[in-house]
């Protein structure tokens, strides 16, 4: 045989070989993707140990995020004096230390939980 055929040959062989890897990769990743996760942090007023709570549901989602189990895709923050869209992915720590301020507001929550069924809520209250 032709070396130049055997070198034709042994290269469609590793092309059509990534090929099909690249294929297989994309196919997986998009059958066992992680769910995307919106979070609604109701920030309005609570006792420092109920925001406690909150900071540890948020540090477990967190830790989830890291590992891959969830996507946290939005945190959006809201009280009755508006409400907010963080610009980045908050550490446990830094989100612990957020201050609340406001009252409750179930209208907006309401309005939230609406534009967003799947997202997932953060409050101290009931």
């Amino acid at each position: 045989m032709n070396p130049n055929q055997l070198n034709r040959t042994l290269l469609r062989i590793v092309g059509v070989g990534w090929a099909a890897f690249a294929i297989a990769t994309l196919a997986i990743r998009t059958v066992f993707a992680a769910p995307d996760v919106t979070l609604l942090v109701d920030r309005s007023y609570c006792e420092p140990a109920q925001w406690q709570a909150v900071a540890e549901q948020y540090a477990d989602l967190y830790q989830q995020h890291e590992r891959g189990s969830i996507t946290i895709q939005t945190t959006i923050f809201f009280s009755d004096l508006g409400e907010e869209t963080a610009p980045e992915l908050l550490t446990p720590d830094a989100f612990q230390d957020l201050a609340t301020y406001g009252r409750p507001s179930p209208e907006r929550q309401s309005a939230l939980e609406a534009a967003h069924p799947q997202a997932k809520l953060l409050s101290c209250g009931p």
